[in-house]
């Protein structure tokens, strides 16, 4: 009986070390892409529908510069949840900060994905846990959810278009928790001090943001101030 606990143990053991190591080649293969991103800057429309907010597609212009530097410029208000899609990136480069583990496959439009469970090292994080979709034949995540401290669980879809070679989308779509989701205080307090109709609270728990950006400007150079 103890021999087969042994061999039981060892065989556990065994595909949890297959399963990490796979977990770091999907990974790895993703950090490669996007290491080549210096910067960046595009065209963003913002399409927000949040069933108790009116708010029109609003355009935005987004910079990225490396390591973590990132800012969206919009003509209005933009909603933008908090984990946008640099920071796993940011995480994600480094390998010492998080455990990974192929936890199975799904097949997709895409084709067979690979689906990695990403879990930070540090209790501080806002992220809890990432769960990634990676296509392991163009090196790219093809879908993830995000379960944070701060905005619940955000699930988000990557669309990709000529710029796929960079890791870099033409779409992403955003889900997220509205009982969890924090709104900008500009929005929240127009909402709080209009009138509304008793019964015009809505059942909808989830809201989705359609982020689709254009006119890639890629290792061109972004000067500091642009962050400031």
């Amino acid at each position: 009986m103890r021999k087969v606990l042994m061999l039981l143990l060892i065989a556990m053991f065994s595909v949890s070390i297959v399963g990490a190591q796979d977990a770091s080649l999907l990974i790895d293969g993703v950090n490669k892409k996007f290491a080549r991103v210096k910067d960046y800057q595009a065209d963003a429309l913002i399409d927000t529908k949040i069933s108790f907010l009116k708010i029109l597609p609003q355009k935005a212009r987004i910079y990225y510069r490396k390591p973590s530097q990132f800012k969206v410029k919009a003509e209005g208000i933009a909603i933008l949840p908090k984990q946008n899609f640099d920071q796993l990136f940011e995480l994600l480069s480094k390998p010492a900060s998080y455990s990974a583990f192929v936890t199975g496959f799904e097949t997709d439009k895409n084709g067979e994905l690979a689906i990695v469970q990403v879990l930070p090292s540090s209790d501080t994080s806002d992220l809890v846990l990432a769960k990634l979709w990676i296509d392991p034949e163009q090196d790219l995540i093809i879908k993830s959810q995000l379960t944070t401290r701060s905005n619940g669980t955000v699930s988000i879809r990557y669309r990709y278009g000529k710029f796929a070679e960079f890791a870099l989308p033409d779409q992403m779509e955003f889900t997220v928790e509205l009982k969890k989701f924090k709104i900008p205080k500009a929005v929240s307090a127009d909402i709080n001090s209009s009138s509304k109709p008793a019964n015009s609270a809505s059942d909808a728990k989830t809201g989705q943001i359609f982020i689709t950006l254009t006119n890639y400007q890629i290792n061109k150079g972004i000067s500091g101030t642009v962050f400031q």
